[in-house]
């Protein structure tokens, strides 16, 4: 009985337990909670429910909310805390073992007077610091929460302004750290992913302690959109981003703040993608990607290291004003005191950076300024250099690589311009020191450099091999300790003389204009020119004049911004054995066109003395020949007049020459098309005109471009010839036939009425027939005899099926032929239980039989291509009245043809 009364008395107290845990403590709490909060908080807070459990001590608060008029401010779902008492009892402090916070939200605004909601959520209380400190310091407990979670929150942001209102939402946040505590050195370890308005994606994994105070992690972001952010400070920054400019970050990080702060950067990368920077409607600075990889920050030591910078397709636009303010330094809107704080900033020590390589790649960089009007293009720049350092404010450069950019420099006021395409430029050993700058060496290597003014094709140089160094700047001076230039290919396009008088009052007038603008002084010394090749050449005509002279030497005169005298400019130098050219000049180095004056002089030019370059490029020696050049230019405040007198005659081709660049081509009959009847080209030309001017008049033809012509006709005679009456050259290749036939096709007298027009045009020409046979007519041949067989046998019968009995009549002729019953029984095909007789089968087999017992002799074939031939004679000889010695025919050959006609091919030749 004892045992069941205090059973019951068990029973009876855990009862009462459950019950006043379960229900009684949370029905009382719940409004209690929800009165003490509401006493502390501005706003009206509501609790859903409340839950506990008194055997786990874990706590459930469900549906909390504080809500102001409008809308609600804080709320959650659920908050679950358990609470570890037995260990919190057993290892003397608070303890929880897990706390989860569900679906939170936040809603926090900034008010247009900068107020935040949160701000004053709480009621001001009046309390003493002093005594709270000293409570806070005695009575600090220590705790420990093994894992806490915020799952699926949301905060909202918002800032109200007339000017720049933003919003940004974190969403789907999810937060989990575990062991946070008071203990020193516990190490705490955290997890976030959380989405940024649609689009950007945070995720952090990382630690840290709470005492000493210290974190890691790495942190990455995905598709952030800083057109999204940059609103909130609107007022302060003069540009827009484009929505559709996207970064991507990820990095490692270590922070401590246990002596002073130490801040370091592990494996930074960044990635940004479709950049683009808008100014009032106007884009500056574009790009399609750029990336930073494996960075990495030392803020103790301030030390940069950086494996790589890439950046593509890059574009600027930018302008500086004719207050000489650059658009780019108006982005950001500062007062005094910024700057002024930024000045004391900038007193710190610098950063020291260490980058191994950048690559710079499709980029382009417009520049214009509005006071000097200087305009600067750069297209398609590539731009890449190594192991760069940047230490204590000095700059060190190992390598920097310029690949074939397109530069336009353009000043309206001086009206020059310069166009440089695909220029290659290495550097080695640039250093910055102070106001010091130094290269060891300069290399200039590109096969094509252009230089002009409004004129264009001023100067143009190929082969480039250009090294300078040396290089050195400093006190506003620039200075080259020494420059080779080795075997250059050199294009020039150079203007006319004039009175001296005029040109001392020119360069006078530009010499003070020098003095007033420019104030870089550059000294260098005569510019010495050894071995090189010289090409004249003016690309405005309509084929363009050139003439290539070896063995050039001479010299520039000594070039200073401090002098006004101008450039002279002496060349001397012979045109293979005999001939001899001199060049002479002067240049203002200020604007070539205000003065530009020279005269090219070549005589007693030996054709013949060209066989080293046309037996190497055409195979042949030149037998004779004379050319003889007088070319005078002259460019005078920008009229430009030339005189040009050019003779070419008599030149004949000689003797055949071997080379392995040599091209094989008729090129007698080349000449033939092009020299008038005497064998003399005579040219007499004059250009006239005013450089600024497009339209100015051109006019002359020369002997390169005469050579020019010579290629292009040998090698393509029959498109050349095509071209006079404006039809195709497989119109006249070659002449068709049908097999066996030698009758001329309506379609092939076309052919030979075009091949009679075009040699009425060049009395010259000849042309050259190869006539051919094929396999293909020898199977006519023997199809044609063999039906003639079968029609003569056929005449022999009376009755019956004449044509079967006369083929039958032939097979049995030859011998092994087999016996006709048992051939016949070869063609006898079962259907449906009978027997069928393929006649058709049987008598195609027998008569393929007799064709290929046809015998054709060289004498038919050579019948068949005589009367072809004759047939072309009399339709050229006898109907166009074409001489004789100007129809070759060639020996009969065996052709192989994929066509359905036999053709006779055609080629051009010389008459004799």
């Amino acid at each position: 009985m004892k045992n069941n009364k205090f059973l019951k008395i068990l029973i009876a107290v855990f009862a009462l337990y459950s019950l006043l845990g379960f229900f009684v403590l949370p029905y009382f709490l719940k409004p209690k909670l929800q009165e003490i909060i509401n006493q502390n908080i501005t706003k009206q807070a509501f609790i859903q429910d409340l839950k506990f459990n008194p055997f786990t001590f874990e706590a459930n608060l469900i549906g909390f909310e504080i809500k102001d008029k409008k809308s609600t401010i804080l709320s959650f779902d659920k908050f679950y805390i358990d609470f570890s008492i037995f260990k919190s009892i057993d290892k003397r402090h608070i303890r929880f073992e897990k706390v989860l916070l569900k679906n939170a939200l936040i809603n926090i605004v900034e008010n247009k007077d900068q107020t935040i909601n949160l701000a004053k959520i709480l009621k001001e209380t009046k309390t003493n610091n002093n005594q709270e400190k000293e409570q806070s310091s005695d009575n600090l407990i220590n705790f420990l929460i093994r894992k806490a979670v915020i799952e699926n929150a949301t905060i909202n942001f918002e800032k109200k302004s007339d000017i720049e209102p933003f919003s940004i939402t974190l969403s789907e946040l999810n937060y989990t750290f575990y062991d946070l505590g008071s203990f020193k050195n516990i190490l705490a370890s955290q997890t976030l992913t959380t989405k940024i308005n649609k689009n950007t994606l945070l995720t952090l994994k990382g630690g840290f302690k709470i005492e000493p105070l210290s974190m890691y992690a790495n942190v990455n972001l995905k598709r952030l959109k800083p057109s999204e952010l940059i609103t909130y400070k609107k007022s302060m920054l003069n540009f827009d981003i484009s929505d559709k400019t996207s970064l991507d970050l990820n990095f490692g990080y270590q922070l401590s703040f246990k002596d002073k702060i130490d801040l370091s950067i592990q494996d930074l990368n960044l990635d940004i993608k479709d950049f683009e920077l808008i100014q009032e409607k106007n884009s500056l600075i574009s790009f399609k990607n750029f990336s930073i990889n494996s960075l990495s920050l030392d803020y103790l030591n301030q030390e940069i290291n950086i494996n790589s910078i890439n950046l593509d397709a890059l574009k600027t636009n930018i302008i500086s004003s004719k207050d000489e303010v650059i658009n780019l330094t108006t982005l950001i809107n500062q007062d005094n005191s910024k700057q002024e704080n930024k000045k004391t900033q900038e007193k710190q020590n610098p950063w020291n950076i260490d980058l191994r390589s950048a690559n710079i790649s499709n980029t382009n960089i417009n520049y214009e300024d509005l006071k000097t009007t200087n305009k600067l293009n750069l297209e398609n720049l590539s731009l890449t250099f190594e192991k760069f350092r940047f230490e204590n404010s000095n700059i060190f450069l190992e390598t920097a690589s310029l690949k074939e950019p397109k530069v336009n420099f353009e000043n309206k006021k001086e009206k020059l311009g310069i166009n440089i395409n695909n220029l290659n430029l290495d550097i080695q050993n640039l250093s910055k020191e102070k106001e010091k700058i130094q290269i060891d060496i300069i290399n200039l290597d590109k096969k094509s450099l252009f230089l002009s003014d409004k004129l264009k094709n001023q100067i143009v140089t190929k082969n480039i091999d250009l090294s300078i160094k040396n290089f050195n700047f400093s006190n506003k001076t620039l200075s080259i300790e020494k420059s080779i230039l080795k075997n250059p290919y050199i294009s020039i396009t150079l203007p006319k003389k004039d009175k001296v008088k005029e040109l001392k009052k020119e360069v006078t007038k530009n010499s003070k204009n020098v003095e007033t603008k420019n104030s870089l002084n550059m000294q260098i010394g005569p510019f010495n020119i050894k071995n090189a090749s010289l090409n004249f050449e003016d690309k405005n005509l309509p084929i363009p004049f050139k003439t290539l002279v070896s063995k050039l030497n001479g010299e520039f005169s000594e070039f200073s911004t401090t002098s006004s005298k101008p450039t002279e400019l002496k060349l001397e130098g012979k045109v293979d054995k005999y001939g001899y050219t001199k060049i002479t000049g002067l240049v203002n180095h200020e604007n070539i066109k205000e003065l530009t004056d020279v005269n090219l002089l070549f005589k007693n030019i030996a054709i013949k003395n060209f066989t080293p370059y046309s037996g190497k490029f055409i195979g042949k020696e030149i037998e004779t020949g004379k050319l003889n050049l007088d070319l005078k230019y002259n460019i005078k405040k920008s009229n430009l007049d030339a005189k040009n007198s050019i003779v070419i005659s008599d030149i004949k081709l000689g003797d055949e020459v071997k080379s392995e660049d040599a091209v094989s081509l008729p090129l007698e009959l080349a000449i033939a098309l092009l020299e008038d009847a005497d064998g003399i080209i005579d040219l007499d030309i004059p250009i006239s005109g005013n450089v600024d001017d497009p339209k100015f008049a051109i006019a002359p033809i020369v002997w390169q471009a005469f050579t020019n012509l010579i290629v292009k006709a040998v090698s393509a005679p029959f498109s050349f010839l095509a071209s006079l009456l404006g039809i195709e050259a497989d119109e006249i290749k070659s002449i068709d036939f049908h097999f066996a036939d030698a009758k001329i096709l309506p379609s092939e007298k076309e052919a030979l009425d075009n091949i009679a027009k075009i040699m009425e045009k060049r009395p010259n020409i000849a042309i050259k027939i190869n006539p051919s046979f094929t396999q293909e007519d020898i199977n006519k041949l023997k199809e044609l005899k063999a039906e003639e067989n079968i029609e003569k046998t056929m005449k022999e019968f009376k009755q019956g099926d004449k044509y079967q009995l006369a083929i039958e009549k032939i097979y049995l002729s030859f011998k092994n032929s087999k016996n006709l019953k048992e051939l016949k029984k070869e063609f006898i095909v079962k259907k449906k239980e009978k027997e069928i007789f393929q006649k058709d089968r049987y008598l195609n087999h027998m008569k393929d039989m007799i064709i290929s017992k046809q015998v054709i002799s060289d004498d038919i074939i050579l019948n068949l291509t005589k009367q072809r031939i004759e047939n072309i004679n009399k339709y050229l000889i006898g109907e166009k009245s074409i001489k004789e010695n100007r129809v070759i025919i060639k020996k009969t050959d065996k052709a192989n043809t994929s066509k359905s006609f036999t053709s006779f091919d055609l080629q051009i030749d010389i008459a004799r």
